[in-house]
Formats: structure tokens, C-alpha cells, sequence
């Protein structure tokens, strides 16, 4: 745990504690404005905390004294505190059922932000539970309102998402059309992180079409970027993947060197499962034999998935970033 998060966690602890006694007096007074301000106070800092199941309590309440008020806006935000904290613990039905809720009140109050908000949420939980199709239904939406909006880092995520769903479907060409718009848009706002997982995406996904050169390609600009920003973990990821693709056309040399290179990086950066996944591919290489069934190992296997988080990541700033105000 870094230092700012302790810092960060420090600070919530002493606001719990603030926010509890300020709302022991609301209630003591019947102060409800102030009540509701407490709650959405309390439930923040619990949610940054990690602490779902307490946040959970105070988004309850806050909604319950919203309604009583008709208080739309705030109404809105609890819905959305309410579901981030049933997906973060798992429970994604239930954080369904409350992002529709939200996203119908931003609808009725004419909230474009927390609309687009609440779509791509909405997209992130159905791809979460493996329900692709309703997922582009949602991020489509979503894009469709940062575009008209000129919200260029929700354009990115949404392309990135669209990307990524259509590769989980198979849907490669798509998946590639989606991904070459975020390129763009990414190359404009100069988001080099994002670049690099871009054009690892793109790599992956030329990877599946068996058109390997292209995936090498990707790969190198790729390492090149994540080279420059120091990204060793996304770095040593790259190297192992180019190191099957080259494997796959039979360079074995070349795919020796990148698994090697791979292997150098997670040690510097402790992933001693990916060390072990190296090896593995240099012994089964040095026998010259395929990988398990034919199948790429798990450091391959999570690439995709580390996009997805790193997108899943964003997502979620955005929401707490929409969730931080007072009612």
C-alpha cells in the first residue's frame, strides 16, 4: 500500500468520525438537509475505504431521505453509489437494478454526464456477467454522448470497451475497427498508457486472426511506448506475448530472447507466477513443443484481461468523481 493511500485512508477515518457526530446533531435537531449531507459524506468515505457493506447502509439512507424530498440530483448519486458498491463486491444483479435506476433519472432530469456515466456502467457490469451483446448496447450509447458532448476520454473508454467486448465475441475485424478509432483519439489527447494498451490490443488481436506479422508489428510499438514510460509490467506482458507469436512461425531464437526479457522484468517486479509462465515456455521451447493443448499460458491469457481492468479502472474514477459533491 502506497503512502498516499495510507494517507488517503487516514483521512477518511478521521472524516467518518466527523461526519458521524455531524449527523447525530442533524437528526438531534431534524436538520434533514444537513442529514442527507452527513449520509452522502459517510458513504463516500466508507466506499473509498473499501468498506462496501457500511457504504451500502449510508447510500440507503441518503436515497430514503432524497426521495422524501424529491431531490433528484441527489437521488441519482446515491442510485450510483449504491450500485459501484453491489459491483464491487460481486453482486452484479443487484448493481444492475440500481444503474437503471440511476440512468433513468438522469434521462428524466436531463443529465447528460451522469447518462453517459451510467451507460458505460451499465455496459461494464453486462460485460462483467459475460453479456456481450447488451454490453455494446450500452457502450454505443455511451459513445454516442461523449462524442456529442466532445468528452474525449469517455470517447477513448468507450472505444476501448467496444474493442474489447467485440474481441471477446470472436468479432475481430470489429474489435480492430474500434480499436484503431482509440488509437486516435488517444495519440490526440496524448495519453501514452493508454497508446501502449492500444497497440497491445491491437497486437492480440491480429495475433487471433493468425496474421502475425501485423501482431508483431503492434507488439513493437507497443514496448517502444511502454519503453519510454516506464512501464515494466505492461512491458514484460508484451515481450511474452511477441515471444509466442515468433514462436508461432518458428522463431524460435527470437522467441527465446523475448521470453527471456519478459522473465528479466518480473523478477525486477516480483510477478513470480509470470517468472515460472517464462520458463515454462523456454523449456517447452528448448524441446521443441507447443504450448499445453495448443493453448497460449496464463501470462497471454491475462493480457486482455489487464485491459479490460485498466478500462474497468477508468470507468470507475469517473464515478467516484461524479459521486464526490454534497446533495
Amino acid at each position: 500500500m502506497s503512502q498516499n493511500t495510507i494517507l488517503s485512508n487516514l483521512n477518511n477515518i478521521d472524516s467518518i468520525e466527523f461526519y458521524k457526530q455531524s449527523l447525530k446533531i442533524a437528526v438531534k435537531i431534524g436538520d434533514r438537509t444537513e442529514e442527507a449531507k452527513s449520509l452522502c459524506k459517510l458513504a463516500n468515505a466508507y466506499q473509498c475505504l473499501g468498506e462496501q457493506e457500511q457504504a451500502i447502509k449510508y447510500y440507503q439512507q441518503w436515497l430514503d431521505i432524497s426521495r422524501e424530498s424529491l431531490d433528484s440530483n441527489a437521488q441519482a448519486k446515491a442510485l450510483s453509489g449504491l450500485g459501484n458498491a453491489y459491483q464491487c463486491l460481486g453482486k452484479l444483479d443487484q448493481a444492475i437494478e440500481y444503474y437503471q435506476q440511476w440512468l433513468a433519472i438522469t434521462r428524466r432530469i436531463g443529465d447528460r454526464t451522469g447518462e453517459a456515466i451510467a451507460l458505460g456502467s451499465l455496459g461494464n457490469t453486462y460485460e462483467s456477467l459475460g453479456y456481450y451483446q447488451q454490453a455494446i448496447e450500452f457502450y454505443q450509447q455511451w459513445l454516442e454522448i461523449a462524442r456529442l458532448t466532445d468528452d474525449r476520454t469517455s470517447v477513448a473508454i468507450a472505444l476501448g470497451n467496444l474493442g474489447n467486448t467485440y474481441e471477446s465475441l470472436g468479432q475481430y475485424q470489429q474489435a480492430i475497427g474500434y480499436y484503431q478509432q482509440w488509437l486516435n483519439v488517444v495519440k490526440l489527447t496524448g495519453d501514452r498508457s493508454a497508446e501502449a494498451i492500444c497497440l497491445s490490443g491491437l497486437g492480440n488481436v491480429y495475433d487471433c486472426l493468425g496474421q502475425y506479422q501485423e501482431a508483431i508489428k503492434f507488439y513493437q510499438q507497443s514496448l517502444k511506448v511502454r519503453k519510454q514510460i516506464s512501464d515494466r509490467a505492461g512491458e514484460a506482458n508484451v515481450w511474452f506475448n511477441l515471444g509466442l507469436v515468433l514462436e508461432k512461425i518458428n522463431q524460435e531464437s527470437g522467441a527465446i530472447d523475448a521470453y527471456r526479457n519478459a522473465r528479466r522484468l518480473y523478477q525486477k517486479i516480483g510477478f513470480n507466477q509470470s517468472v515460472q509462465d517464462c520458463n515454462d515456455a523456454i523449456e517447452l521451447l528448448g524441446k521443441n513443443q507447443a504450448t499445453p493443448n495448443g493453448k497460449p499460458l496464463s501470462v497471454y491469457a491475462s493480457s486482455r484481461f489487464w485491459l479490460w481492468k485498466w478500462l474497468n479502472n477508468l470507468l470507475q474514477l469517473i464515478k467516484m468523481g461524479s459521486n464526490t459533491d454534497s446533495p
